[in-house]
């Protein structure tokens, strides 16, 4: 029986073998439910622009006119309010003209003929100085882009680690299928020479039979191993796409010629990549960037629990012929305090977020600690299913050992055709067994690469 797991399923002469990278290429250009996730930068830039929004400049205008009572008079109004993100501060700028009759108490809307300039500034000295809810919103919205990419990094290493393990189980079922039909070509081939044999009186007649009966068993594990491998491929096209992200079948004559040479972590590489999942791993930099998120409530509320002092400053100037009872510059100043007796609002949020700040410490830690054992467990894993590798191959070359000198005994007339077949059927099932090992190995390093976050 000719090897069966070092060159297995050679790919075909036109048909070019169908990499692990070609798969996971795929995936990033094409897989749906990725395309899908990197539309969260989109919405989380809009969140962003959003949060912008609320320092837009905001323009004003009015047209006013009042003929049908005792005072006719028109009156016009235009400016702008510009709050800025520079100490909470705010500023303003106008112009306003009033024409025409006005009762005493509405004197302030006479204005000269050429109108009244006005402009002025808002400057928080305590309450929202630092920050206030205008840019406690654009932190929070600037977090959560930061929260969306690491949203995306997560749901790729998940689709990257299945995408890997359904490659694989493909590769599997392949080197099975080529066991099952080497095993059964064999059986084929000798029938021609054991009826040849027993017509010739060389060999029983049960011989034959017993022939036909291993043909027959053989052809149907054929049969099931290769609807496994048409499973495994339809399983496999969710993740192969073409360019227009169309689900492409993966054929015999793509299979790579063998396997990788299996590698394992040792002790010093392990350490090393436990410090990369703690710098890459998405889990803990949601974690922190939550608790960023929390932090910026936390600065609101206590915000929100001190006075309100701001200091504001503004100056008119009036243009133009007529009079008015005042003057045609004025600058007027004032500061305005406010402060809430009880602040039991800001209070209760204050101590709200505290306590969600502690639930986050504990998550990070627990989550760190997850992570360090799953690089120990995925790390483990690797070493045992490399040893296990290198175990069966052994059991598959003395398997091979005994089958052939089994087949020498019998064309001497010194066994029978039924050992033989146990001998075959061994050597398939170590075959097998090594084939099951080799895909537990690359299992074992999908998760470990996983755990370390290495594809980020």
């Amino acid at each position: 029986m000719k090897p069966l797991i070092c060159a297995f399923l050679a790919a075909s002469a036109w048909a070019q073998p169908l990499r692990l990278d070609d798969v996971l290429e795929s995936v990033s250009r094409s897989y749906p439910p990725l395309i899908a996730a990197l539309a969260e930068r989109d919405i989380a830039d809009g969140e962003v622009l959003s949060a912008l929004g609320k320092f837009d400049t905001s323009l004003r205008a009015r047209v006013e006119t009042d003929q049908f009572g005792f005072y006719r008079n028109e009156r016009v109004s235009a400016g702008f309010d510009q709050p800025m993100q520079w100490w909470g501060s705010s500023f303003y700028g106008g112009w306003r003209v009033g024409d025409g009759s006005f009762a005493p108490y509405d004197g302030k809307l006479d204005t000269r003929s050429l109108g009244e300039f006005s402009g002025g500034f808002k400057l928080p000295l305590w309450r929202d100085r630092a920050i206030d809810p205008k840019r406690a919103a654009l932190r929070q919205a600037e977090i959560g882009r930061a929260l969306a990419r690491l949203s995306i990094d997560q749901q790729r290493l998940l689709i990257t680690q299945l995408a890997t393990r359904r490659y694989w189980d493909w590769v599997a079922a392949g080197t099975r299928l080529q066991v099952a039909e080497s095993l059964l070509d064999i059986a084929q081939k000798r029938d021609r020479f054991l009826r040849d044999s027993a017509a010739a009186g060389q060999i029983a007649a049960i011989e034959v039979l017993e022939n036909e009966r291993a043909i027959l068993q053989r052809r149907s594990v054929v049969v099931e191993v290769d609807r496994l491998l048409q499973q495994t491929s339809i399983d496999l096209s969710m993740f192969y796409r073409d360019a227009a992200a169309n689900p492409l079948l993966a054929t015999k004559d793509q299979l790579p010629g063998q396997f990788p040479n299996a590698l394992t972590v040792d002790e010093a590489r392990m350490l090393g990549d436990m410090d990369s999942a703690i710098a890459r791993r998405p889990e803990l930099k949601r974690l922190e960037a939550q608790r960023d998120q929390l932090e910026v409530d936390r600065k609101l509320a206590i915000n929100d629990r001190t006075p309100e002092i701001d200091l504001q400053a503004g100056f008119t100037a009036e243009s133009g012929r007529g009079n008015v009872r005042r003057g045609p510059q004025e600058v007027k100043a004032g500061l305005v305090f406010e402060l809430p007796f009880q602040r039991r609002s800001a209070t209760g949020k204050l101590v709200s977020t505290e306590a969600k700040l502690r639930q986050y410490d504990q998550r990070q830690r627990f989550t760190r600690d997850q992570i360090l054992a799953e690089v120990r467990d995925a790390a483990s894993a690797v070493r045992a299913a490399h040893d296990r590798v290198a175990l069966l191959r052994n059991e598959v070359r003395l398997a091979r050992e005994l089958e052939d000198a089994e087949r020498s005994r019998f064309q001497l007339g010194e066994g029978t055709l039924f050992l033989v077949n146990l001998r075959e059927q061994a050597t398939a099932d170590a075959a097998n067994r090594e084939v099951s090992a080799w895909q537990e190995y690359f299992r074992a390093w999908a998760q470990y690469e996983f755990a370390i976050a290495a594809t980020l």
